[in-house]
Order: C-alpha cells, then structure tokens, then sequence
C-alpha cells in the first residue's frame, strides 16, 4: 500500500462528489426554478494545519481560532461582469462544509468567488461585516482583495485567510447545484529563524522593513501591488516549537505557479539595550501554501567565519507531524479534512469508515459512524425520489417537498449529521454489506454504530405511494426489495471523497 507521509504534500481529497447534473435535476421543480446550491469547506492540507497548529476546539468541538470569527464570503459574478450574488456569513466549526442556496433569475455562465478570513466583529452592518486585515467590498470585490496597512501585523495567525472559485451554468427555468469548493491559502508563508538561541533572551525589541505583493485576485490568483511593510517595537516573539519561526512570521500573497521573489528585509533590533540591524538579502522566494524558512546567524556573529549567514529551505508543508496517512481503502478511516489512515488516530476528529474505492484507487464512499431506526415516511404518499436518481438527488426532491422535515425522519436525521451526508441507494447500500465485515471492524475498533447484517437498511428510493426499497441479506448475498415507507428500519449515511 503507497502511504503518503504528512511532511509531504498532502492530497485534498475532499472535493466531494456530491452535485448532480442539470439534466438530471428531475423532481427538483418543488425547490424553485431560480434556486442554486453549493458547498464549501476548507482543503485537507489546510484543515490539518489548524488542528495541528494554533486553532483550537471549544467546549462544543468546533474548530475555532480563539478571539476570532471566521467568515466566508460568497460573490457570484455573471457574464456581464457584474456582481448577480453576495453573501457574507460567520462559521462556528471552522472544519465542517458550509452549505450556500441561493437565488439566480437569469439563465446564463457564472463564476463563484469564494473568501475566507478572520475577523473581531461578529456584528454585520449591511450585510457586511468589518474587515480586520483584508478589504474585501471595494468595487471590484473578491477580484481585488487588498491588506489594509493601518492593521498589517506579524505574528499573527489571525491574518490566515482562504480561497477558492468555480465556475456553473444556470440552465432558464431549471436549478443548479454549482458543486463543492476547497479553499486553500493565496499565500506563502515567511519564517525568520535565529539559530544561535541563546541570543534570544537578549532581544529587548525588533523593528522590520520590507515590500509585499498587496492584491488578491480570487477569479484567476493573480496578485499585484506593492505594499510596504513597516513593524516597530516588536517586543513578542513567536514559539519555535509551535510557530517554527523564532523571530517573526509572515503570511504574503503569492502567484498560483511562479514563486514571489521578495525585496531585502531589514532587520533593527535591540540587544541588551544595544542598537544592531542586519538585512536579509533580496530574491527570498515565497510560494503558495508552502513555507519559505529564512533562518542564520541574524543576532549574532557565528564563530565559524565561513558558515553562512542565511540558510533558504522552502517547505511543502504548513506544520511539522509525525503522522502517515494511506491511501484509501476499504476498512481505513475517513478524518476530518480528507485524511486516511488504517489506524484510528483518536487526537484527530474521524468521520467515516471507506466502504468502497473506484479504479482511480483516488475517490470512494465512506459510511458515518452513526446509524438510527426511522419511519422512511410518515405518510403513505410519492415523495418523487427514484431508483433512477443518486442518494444527493433523492435527498434535493425530498428537501423540496413542503414539511419534509416532519414527513420524513429518515432524511431529516441524515441532514441533521451534515450537509455532505446522504441515505445511500441500493447498489451502494449493497457495496456497503459485501464489505461489512471489513467496515465492523473498523467501526467496533472506533466505538462506533456497526451495520447489523441481519436488518433491513433504508434506501434514499421509494417504489410507490405506500413503499420503498430496502435492502437486507439472504444467505451470502445482499439484495434489495420493497416495503411499508411507515415501518421503522435501519437507516445508515455516507458521503462520497
């Protein structure tokens, strides 16, 4: 089995397999002709930086940077070049998916900008809360996301910020599912290392200088500008063991491809009482979403005359673990943020147990930890799914019937788990028994709900008015048939990776 440690790049593997197609959107009228929906959530790479770096979980669980809200920002431009959507909203959990709906009247080609960043109000004026460290409602948007220099600081893991953009169709008179999106960071990350320690405890103060790229450009990621950065008094420094850095880090914009060659940085500093400076040399290279780390002899002279003042390492990751990861495979764990591993790694927060991997051995179905006993249906009555349509269409025609949450407790304990969850069809639900055994070892292994082989498991497709599919073993086999929607069955979810 290839594994793929985490100090190398790893794969977001959560570009979840979730929308359906326009042509497929049968049974979708009761949800509106002008509707759109689609989901968001941070990358693998990026979700496993945040556990492992400063974010922290709250009381709740949610995944919070402490003082701080983190906000996305929706723009959805049409082929006119004009803004046809925003929307700004506060996310609690910064690991789960956020979930959009919204309206287009008109049919056409649009593109969805996607921003996330921090900030210290959660009040909204306008629909619009107050930017901390980004201006994000200028003119031209998300295509010119710009720093705001009154509030520029290093150190600083609040100025961490997210992207990301696709790009849909709005068919007239037809809804549209634009998808899931990752965002990942638009920049690089400067980390400023003094390797002569001991010279730390003399540092009284730091003041630097230098020029960073100042504009974003969400649409192609592109950035231009000149800002100039001017830090004084710097009197805190960050901890190696936490922040790798020991004198200052930086986050700064930085091209998709090409790396972003910086000025010279100046450095004055005080130590011991006494005034020094050193200059970084030009040409330090900044990629995005890797870390530069500039570290030397910054405050000190080495005592070898020939060794190098500046080392140049540029990193490929945002932390340092020691955590392996796997490919996925049937019986291995689904984390948070698209990780697999076979072991059940309990300081990580585990989603699922992968009960199916296609030929690209890169994307596959996964089966939630829980599973309840529900009615499919309240009411003997056509809800409009279909043994046609997938699990996430089924789920859509459901959602679009008029109190569905209280006509249908199957569903609407699926929904309640999270927005990427579905009831399975039948042929994933019988992919889901051929590979039970596997699956229950894992699940009991995680103290999780195992599938019980000797009940009836609930599809997402009803027959008829009065019935629905299901799907049960007999023998060595797992077949499918159909009965009473009002009797209550096994209901378990999954999501696709």
């Amino acid at each position: 089995m290839k594994k793929y440690k985490f100090l190398v790049m790893l794969f977001a593997l959560i570009g979840l397999a979730t929308s359906c197609s326009q042509d497929d959107s049968i049974n979708l009228q009761n949800t509106g002709n002008n509707r759109v929906v689609m989901n968001a959530s941070l990358d693998a790479e990026t979700l496993a930086s945040l556990k492992l770096g400063t974010a922290t979980r709250s009381a709740s669980g949610d995944l919070q940077l402490e003082g701080y809200s983190l906000r996305y920002i929706l723009e959805v431009w049409n082929g006119s070049n004009a803004v046809a959507y925003r929307e700004e909203t506060l996310v609690s959990d910064a690991s789960q998916p956020i979930a959009f709906e919204f309206s287009l009247s008109e049919a056409g080609d649009y593109n969805a900008l996607l921003w996330a960043d921090y900030v210290a109000n959660d009040i909204a004026t306008d629909g619009h809360y107050t930017d901390l460290y980004y201006t994000t409602n200028d003119a031209n948007g998300l295509k010119a996301i710009s720093l705001i220099g009154d509030t520029y600081a290093v150190n600083t893991t609040s100025r961490d910020a997210f992207f990301g953009k696709a790009s849909f169709t709005k068919a007239s008179d037809a809804p549209a599912d634009a998808g899931s999106v990752t965002l990942k960071r638009p920049f690089g990350r400067i980390n400023i290392i003094e390797k002569d320690v001991d010279m730390l405890t003399e540092l009284d103060n730091m003041s630097i200088s230098y020029s960073v790229p100042s504009i974003f450009n969400v649409l192609d990621g592109t950035v231009s500008g000149t800002h100039s950065v001017s830090v004084s008094d710097i009197t805190s420094f960050p901890d190696a063991a936490t922040q790798k850095a020991n004198l200052f880090f930086d986050y700064i914009f930085a091209p998709a491809s090409d790396q972003q060659l910086l000025g010279e940085i100046g450095i004055n500093y005080q130590l011991s009482s006494e005034d020094n400076s050193f200059t970084i040399p030009a040409n330090m290279p900044v990629e995005r979403n890797k870390r530069t780390n500039i570290s030397g002899y910054i405050l000190s002279i080495p005592v070898d005359p020939t060794v190098t003042r500046v080392l140049v390492e540029i990193d490929d990751t945002w932390v340092d673990s020691d955590y392996e990861f796997d490919a996925p495979a049937v019986g291995s764990y689904y984390y948070e943020g698209g990780l697999f591993s076979k072991q059940y790694i309990s300081v990580l927060t585990c989603l699922g147990v992968v009960f199916h991997v296609d030929d690209t051995q890169e994307h596959g179905l996964i089966v939630g930890l829980k599973q309840t006993k529900a009615q499919w249906s309240t009411v003997q009555a056509l809800s409009g799914t279909d043994m046609r349509y997938t699990g996430p269409q089924n789920l859509l025609a459901i959602k679009g019937k008029g109190q569905w949450q209280t006509l249908y407790p199957a569903f609407k304990w699926c929904v309640d788990q999270g927005p990427e969850w579905y009831i399975p069809t039948v042929s994933e639900l019988q992919l889901l028994g051929e590979n039970s055994s596997e699956v229950n070892t894992a699940l009991e292994a995680a103290g999780a709900d195992v599938i019980d082989v000797d009940a009836q498991l609930w599809s997402s497709a009803e027959n008829a008015p009065e019935s629905s599919f299901y799907v049960f073993k007999t023998g060595q086999n797992w077949t499918s048939g159909v009965i009473d929607k009002t009797e209550s069955n096994n209901v378990h979810i999954v999501r696709a990776f």
